[in-house]
């Protein structure tokens, strides 16, 4: 079976406290989330044996645990033997995000700023 090593850096909350982190699999190209991998507060790297439907990994962290988890898709375990979650890129919208708003629904009145 295919293992993926993914280490979990010891980053720190904006509560002073270490960062809370969860891996799960995403089983399909449309971003669906399986079962989870790991949850805890980092700072370990471990080995985690990648199931068979597996096609990506979904890494969430809480910068801020009174608010929602920011988190990055990494899909295409093929090519992936070990993920550092500490080189992710968690200010980019991600391919399932669910804040994304489709182009057509932009209009001038989101342009200047202003609620509908």
């Amino acid at each position: 079976m295919r293992e993926l090593v993914v280490s979990l850096p010891a980053e720190v909350n904006e509560h002073g406290d270490q960062m809370l982190w969860y891996g799960s699999w995403l089983v399909s190209d449309d971003g669906t989330e399986g079962e989870g991998f790991y949850s805890g507060r980092g700072g370990l790297a471990g080995r985690f044996p990648v199931p068979p439907a597996a096609v990506g990994v979904r890494v969430r962290r809480w910068p801020n645990e009174g608010l929602e988890p920011e988190y990055a898709d990494l899909i295409g375990l093929a090519s992936s033997r070990k993920v550092g979650a500490g080189d992710l890129d968690f200010d980019i919208t991600q391919p399932f995000s669910r804040l994304h708003l489709p182009d057509s629904s932009r209009d001038e009145t989101w342009e200047k700023g202003s609620a509908r």
